[in-house]
Parts: structure tokens; C-alpha cells; sequence
């Protein structure tokens, strides 16, 4: 199924083009220095073919021989530092591995210009290009920012075990460290990128980003995605792809913008995009984060296994432009963050035409001085099950603990169990509230096996229309919570006078009401009643305030003029109390207690 797709395509991946990789020993040419200059050994005869005192210059030359007799080849460069110039271009077509040792190979410049590039203005998607095992030391370079290495329109375009050092600009800049639109297939695995705007921008039909690390960025950490129409797309293709982006460290990242993205860029509303978003750390350790994961645009999305936590200015997972969305699955999430100050997202926001929220942990300590949204649902079809959110803030603020809405006007059905709720809120609607934004067709929600906790009281459940909208609650099932220290379970309200509800409510609902008119209807009500006998009087009407006649009415006299001779009936509103012989007369001298459940 869908869940096991980034599986299966990472082993196809990693198993086809690792595979062919030719060993070190087969290098086309080595490439070394002596501190002055710098040679390009042919590896095929051993005869050094090229000698520079510009790195750029003799891997340009070397570049167009592979091109020119071969249509491409391998690069070995020893360990040395190496001072390039300008920008090195990798040529339409051809097949090219560049593969340091490591750390010890080092390129070091501060300079404004691409390291490495290939964005061909007439591109065959031919070219395939792996970069590996080196680093490159751009510390010092100021205001020169630039995309170190770029790699667009490319058959295949990997990047393995690259390290990147650069200046931290402060204001935004806009460049990455490692880049590429509209690539086949786009891979960069286990590199290490610090101090840039951007640290992946990476884009292709297939995109994996996996097991990179990445420190410091002021806007993207890492983004990745599909196809993007408003670049060359290959012959085809439309845009749109997946994006899998796993296993990967994010400290610090995002300050200014987000630490994950998968954005599918001004793709086609009926294109096919999957995001994969799963196993990767996020940690605002001295910096704070405007937002951890963002799902731009997919069609299809999943969020899975993620960790977040540290000093955060917004939210932990958020889809953004949800008209796109069909399917969502966000599960076993850890969110764990300490607000110093707030921006606008809530911790958990998904929007998809179907969603699973399911297993996901949510722990935030807010020092800031903003009201806080927690975790907020928009889809017509949602399963939100097993997840618990705890939240401690200021005892001025207002919280928003769970909000769900309806996707658009089509069906709303929602399951919400199993999940545990306990947010210390001074002021708040309910820990779980359902608003009609919308208006839907059919509605069918269920609730149970819920725990709700508020030390402040108030409601557990609030369903809620907006004042502008009619809606029309089909069925409510409530049943098996347990709700700690709230005054009520359930409440269905409208905001606008003179606009009609229709609800048929089933189950352990306590309470449904409307503030636009009078009616109040409870599955289960209780009360007092004060009559003044007469002598004569021997019936006493009680209105239940049930939305129809109880099948259980228990009622006690208070008063000793109360006591006797007497049996109960009830309709739609009252309960009467049939007395044999008439109480006595008097002032307020008949007290009932009174009990009645539907």
C-alpha cells in the first residue's frame, strides 16, 4: 500500500544506482595538488595530461576531454585544498562522477558563484551526475551568497557525503547549499550543510533526501519536491512526483521560514504528489523555529515518526494551500516545544480531504504572551484516534486545544477516540471543538473513549456553527469519555438568531443548545420544583427540558406537605406528579426533587 511506498522506492534507488558506481581504482582521471598547482593524471595510462595553477580551469578541461571522447567519466580528487575561481559547468548528456576523500578534500573559496552547475537552457534530460565526498569552505564569505552546488534538468543528480560551510546572512539571501529543479530523479544522502538560507532545494520527480544533517539556516533547512511547471519539464511529464524526505537532523533551522518542507510548486490541482515526511529530528537548541514540517501542495501526504522539539516561535507540523490535499496521514509524531514567543501556526494543522491523526504526542510549555492554537483538523472524512496533548500557558491567555472543520460542503463524518486532552487553560471554548464553517450535507460524528481535563472547567465538547451559516447536525454519537472537573459533555450551539438547527442527537449527550432561541434539550436533566399547594390541586406539572418524553423519571418530595399518595407520567415536556389526595395549602409549601433521562 501507500505507506510502504517510500520503502519500496529508496531500495530500488539505492540498489540500481549504487550499483553502478565504478570502484576508486577506475577513476577516469586523479586529480591532485602540490600547493602551487594542481594535476589531472589520465587513470586509464597514468600520464598527467593537465597542469594549473586554477582548479577551476583544469576540472573545466578535464570536464570537456570526458565529454568530447567518452561522453563522460570519473573524477577522483585527492586530499588537498583546493581554491577555485569561477564556476565549474557539467556538460548536457553526459555521465559524471566528481568523488572526493572525503573531509580531507576540501574547496575552499568565498566568492559569489556556483561551485558546480548544470541548468542547461535546452535541456535532453540525459545528464547523470553524482557529487560525493568532499567539502566546501565558504566561512568568510559575507554578503557573497550563491547556490554552491545547482544541478537541474538531469536524468539522475545525487549528492553523498558532502560537507558545506558557509556565513549565515541576516537578512534573506535565498540561496542553498545544495539545489536542483526539475530533475528525474534528485538524491542527497548523509551530507552535512551549515549556515545558509537554504540548505536543500531539492526537486525532481523523484526526490529522497535522506540521513543529512543540517545546522543553522535562516529560512529552509531542507525542501524538496516534485516537478515544478514553471521550469522546463521533461517530455512527458507533468508536474508533480514524490518527495521523500527521512531520517534527516535539523538543528536550528528554519528561523525565519521552516526546517522541513515538501512543497510541490504550482503543480496542476488534479497532479499526483506524494509527500513523505518521516523519522527526522527537528531541534530549536539556541534558535527558534517559525515552523518544523510543512506539506505545501501534495496531493497525498505522510507524516510519520518525526520528532520536534526545543524553542519554537510557531507550529510542528502544518499543510498549507489545502485545497490541494486528498489523503493525510499524520501519526506517532513527537512534539515537544517551549514557546518564547508566538507567530501564528497551531502545533498540529492538517487539512486534506481525508486525514489520520492518529498517535501523536503534544507537549508545549508556552511562556509566550500570544493566545495558542494546539492542534486543528480540516477534512470532510477524519480519523483522529490515540492522541495525547498536553499544554501549559499563561493564565492570561486564551487556548484553542482541538479545533476540526469541515474540509468543503461534501460529507463531514469524524471518529475522535482514544484521545487524552489535559490543557490547564484559564479561558477556552472546549478542549475539543467542531465548527460548521461550511455548510455541510451530512454530518455523522462520533466521540468516545476520550479523556477531557480542565482544572478551570467549563465544556468538554463544543459543536458549533458560525454565524453566517446554516448547518445540519445528522448524528452526534457521544459515549464513554471520561471528562475531569468540566461541567458538561456536550454542546451544540448557533451563534445567529432567526437561523434553524436540525439535530438529531444520539448517545451519552448531555446537553444541546442554541443561543439564536430558547430551546434547551438534555438527554438527562434534574432540577427542583417549588409549587404553593391549595387544598384542591392534585396534579403538578414539571418541565424536563428533554428533547423528548423520558423513559426514566424518578421524583422525591422535599417538603413534608410533599409527602403522600402519588404516581408519574410524562410526555414530550412535563412530568407530572398525580397526588391520590390534594396537599394542603400553602406558600412554596410542595418541594420536588426531580430526575429524568431519555
Amino acid at each position: 500500500g501507500v505507506i510502504r511506498l517510500g520503502d519500496q522506492i529508496k531500495d530500488i534507488w539505492f540498489r540500481d544506482i549504487t550499483s553502478k558506481i565504478p570502484p576508486v581504482s577506475s577513476a577516469s582521471y586523479i586529480v591532485y595538488t602540490d600547493g602551487s598547482k594542481y594535476y589531472a593524471k589520465n587513470g586509464d595510462i597514468g600520464m598527467i595530461e593537465f597542469v594549473d595553477t586554477d582548479i577551476s580551469n583544469l576540472l573545466q578541461n578535464v570536464i570537456n576531454v570526458l565529454y568530447q571522447r567518452y561522453g563522460g567519466g570519473r573524477i577522483f580528487i585527492k586530499r588537498g585544498m583546493y581554491y577555485p575561481t569561477k564556476t565549474i559547468n557539467i556538460l548536457d548528456g553526459m555521465s559524471l562522477i566528481i568523488e572526493g576523500e572525503g573531509n580531507n578534500t576540501v574547496f575552499r573559496y568565498t566568492n559569489g558563484f556556483n561551485l558546480f552547475h548544470h541548468e542547461p537552457s535546452n535541456p535532453t534530460w540525459a545528464t547523470m551526475v553524482i557529487l560525493r565526498n568532499f567539502k566546501v569552505d565558504r566561512s568568510g564569505s559575507g554578503n557573497n551568497h550563491t547556490d554552491i552546488l545547482r544541478v537541474s534538468y538531469a536524468k539522475l543528480a545525487v549528492f553523498e557525503n558532502i560537507e558545506i560551510v558557509d556565513d549565515l546572512r541576516t537578512v534573506p539571501s535565498y540561496d542553498a547549499g545544495i539545489c536542483g529543479f526539475n530533475n528525474l530523479v534528485a538524491v542527497a544522502v548523509r551530507n552535512r550543510v551549515y549556515n545558509k538560507d537554504y540548505a536543500f532545494w531539492l526537486f525532481g520527480y523523484l526526490a529522497v533526501l535522506r540521513e543529512n544533517h543540517v545546522e543553522n539556516t535562516y529560512l529552509e533547512g531542507i525542501s524538496g519536491g516534485g516537478l515544478i511547471k514553471t521550469y522546463f519539464l521533461p517530455s512527458g511529464y507533468d508536474a508533480g512526483g514524490i518527495a521523500i524526505i527521512e531520517d534527516n537532523v535539523c538543528v536550528d533551522c528554519g528561523q525565519g521560514e521552516v526546517a522541513i518542507s515538501v512543497d510541490f510548486l504550482n503543480i496542476n490541482p488534479l497532479a499526483d504528489a506524494l509527500a513523505i515526511i518521516r523519522n527526522n529530528l527537528v531541534y530549536g537548541r539556541t534558535q527558534p523555529f517559525i515552523g518544523a514540517i510543512d506539506v505545501v501542495q501534495a496531493s497525498h501526504a505522510i507524516v510519520e515518526n518525526n520528532k520536534i522539539m526545543g524553542i519554537a516561535k510557531g507550529g510542528a507540523i502544518s499543510f498549507a494551500n489545502a485545497y490541494q490535499v486528498k489523503y493525510a496521514v499524520v501519526r506517532n509524531n513527537v512534539v515537544d516545544l517551549q514557546y518564547l514567543t508566538f507567530f501564528y501556526y497551531p502545533e498540529i494543522n492538517v487539512n486534506a480531504e481525508q486525514a489520520i491523526v492518529e498517535g501523536n504526542r503534544i507537549n508545549v510549555n508556552s511562556t509566550a504572551n500570544d493566545n495558542i492554537r494546539v492542534f486543528a483538523v480540516i477534512a470532510n472524512h477524519a480519523v483522529i484516534r490515540g492522541n495525547k496533548i498536553y499544554a501549559s500557558v499563561p493564565s492570561n491567555l486564551y487556548t484553542i486545544p482541538v479545533s476540526i472543520f469541515p474540509f468543503d460542503t461534501s460529507i463531514f463524518d469524524v471518529v475522535f477516540e482514544d484521545n487524552y486532552i489535559d490543557i490547564p487553560s484559564p479561558s477556552w471554548d472546549a478542549p475539543l471543538g467542531i465548527y460548521f464553517d461550511k455548510q455541510s450535507r451530512l454530518v455523522n460524528i462520533v466521540i468516545q473513549k476520550n479523556y477531557f481535563r480542565s482544572p478551570n472547567g467549563g465544556d468538554a465538547i463544543l459543536i458549533d456553527g458560525v454565524a453566517q451559516q446554516n448547518f445540519v447536525v445528522h448524528k452526534v454519537v457521544v459515549y464513554n469519555n471520561v471528562v475531569d472537573n468540566l461541567s458538561n459533555n456536550v454542546k451544540v450551539r448557533h451563534d445567529k438568531s432567526g437561523y434553524t438547527i436540525t439535530a438529531y442527537v444520539d448517545g451519552d449527550v448531555d446537553l444541546y443548545y442554541y443561543s439564536g432561541g430558547s430551546a434547551y434539550y438534555y438527554k438527562r436533566n434534574s432540577g427542583s420544583a417549588t409549587f404553593s399547594g391549595d387544598g384542591s390541586t392534585t396534579q403538578f406539572k414539571i418541565a424536563h427540558g428533554l428533547r423528548s418524553a423520558p423513559s426514566k423519571v424518578l421524583v422525591t418530595p422535599a417538603s413534608a406537605d410533599a409527602r403522600g399518595s402519588y404516581h408519574v407520567t410524562a410526555d414530550a415536556t412535563y412530568i407530572y406528579v398525580n397526588y391520590a389526595t390534594a396537599p394542603p395549602a400553602g406558600t412554596n409549601n410542595i418541594v420536588l426533587y426531580w430526575y429524568a433521562e431519555v
